[in-house]
């Protein structure tokens, strides 16, 4: 989710394209955090358009809403919770537009708000432009539109912005994930080695509620101020510390022939957890960060870091895989990264197993 057209993301927070006519007029987001503490100390606003890619920010802000604007005794008659494709634009205000009944305020909340049939009719539009203009001040209206951004140039989307919130939940980058579980982890009361936060990220990936579930189990049997470490991982969620694909890349980088052939055979034992076709994706990112780093004029620590988008730590890494990988080589690698990823998808083969793909692919690499 790179690159959007009418907005420019900082953080997650949203700002308006040049396009718009009045550049005093700027969009401005608030990170989720900042988002929900306003909500928690009571500053709510009346409109909110919770939208973008990732759904796990915009669940965090609905659930903060569902629970802190109005009284769990009373939400059976100030909470309405409606979803997109089965409501229309008529109801929603209407039910916007009631008083909350013995309660200073009431809950609107449409889930699923991308399916709303009413961002697409110009007169539906209007009518929720006409309403984000003016709001009823003792209702919190919530669209949580998820997996993609509202139209910014519709004028209701400018309205909601000006009256309310308008966030842009973005995919945390993957080359950020591990620094996004460190600070997770530590506003948890925990800590985590970079090593440990990298494992969690290469195996889970950036989708963040599988993340943070598996951090909660952690927090719930470590102690507080504990620094997880890769064995906590590998004894409390599964993933080995020495046979990860985290481990295979760095074998591979340091040329080490029998730590690499190891780590190859216990993927080849246990394929449905190894699949070749999630660990080919991995070690293609890696190699294009060692590609990446043949490139560079300033290989110094702090210069590289910031180039590559990486850890400091990670940069020795790449720098030792470059020492050991002209870069015609890694250009070579890369030809059989995806000829193993194809193969493993039944592209051009039909019988070939999924360890013998693996093993095929780390011998080149390393012959």
């Amino acid at each position: 989710m790179h690159g959007p057209s009418w907005m420019r993301a900082v953080g997650n927070s949203c700002a308006m394209g040049p396009k718009i006519p009045h550049p005093h007029s700027i969009f401005v987001g608030m990170p989720h955090r900042q988002v929900i503490r306003d909500i928690q100390a009571g500053s709510l606003k009346p409109v909110y358009l919770l939208h973008g890619e990732e759904p796990y920010f915009i669940d965090e802000i609905a659930k903060a809403l569902e629970n802190s604007v109005v009284e769990e005794s009373m939400r059976d008659f100030n909470q309405t919770v409606v979803y997109g494709r089965d409501t229309n634009v008529d109801h929603v205000l209407e039910a916007a537009r009631r008083f909350p009944m013995m309660a200073e305020r009431q809950l609107v909340l449409m889930r699923e708000a991308q399916d709303w049939p009413a961002w697409r009719r110009k007169d539906d539009m209007v009518k929720l432009q006409a309403y984000a203009e003016s709001p009823v001040t003792s209702t919190v209206l919530v669209f949580c539109f998820k997996s993609k951004k509202a139209d910014g140039r519709l004028k209701a989307v400018k309205a909601i912005s000006k009256a309310g919130v308008l966030f842009l939940s973005e995919k945390v980058r993957d080359y950020k994930l591990p620094e996004w579980i460190s600070n997770y982890v530590r506003d948890n009361g925990l800590s985590i080695t970079p090593q440990a936060a990298q494992i969690l990220a290469e195996y889970l990936g950036n989708d963040l509620r599988k993340v943070v579930n598996e951090l909660t189990k952690l927090s719930i049997v470590l102690p507080e101020g504990t620094t997880i470490e890769p064995e906590q991982i590998e004894k409390h969620i599964g993933i080995s510390k020495d046979y990860n694909v985290f481990e295979l890349q760095r074998a591979l980088g340091a040329k080490d022939l029998l730590r690499a052939q190891r780590i190859t055979e216990f993927f080849a034992a246990n394929p449905k957890d190894h699949p070749v076709a999630m660990i080919m994706p991995v070690l293609n990112s890696f190699f294009s960060k060692v590609y990446a780093y043949h490139g560079l004029k300033d290989r110094s620590s702090p210069s590289a870091t910031k180039a590559l988008r990486c850890a400091p730590f990670a940069v020795k890494q790449y720098a030792e895989a470059a020492r050991n990988y002209p870069m015609d080589k890694v250009g070579r690698v890369f030809g059989y990264l995806r000829e193993a990823d194809r193969k493993s998808k039944g592209q051009g083969n039909a019988t070939t197993p999924d360890a013998f793909l693996l093993k095929e692919a780390v011998f080149k690499i390393l012959h």
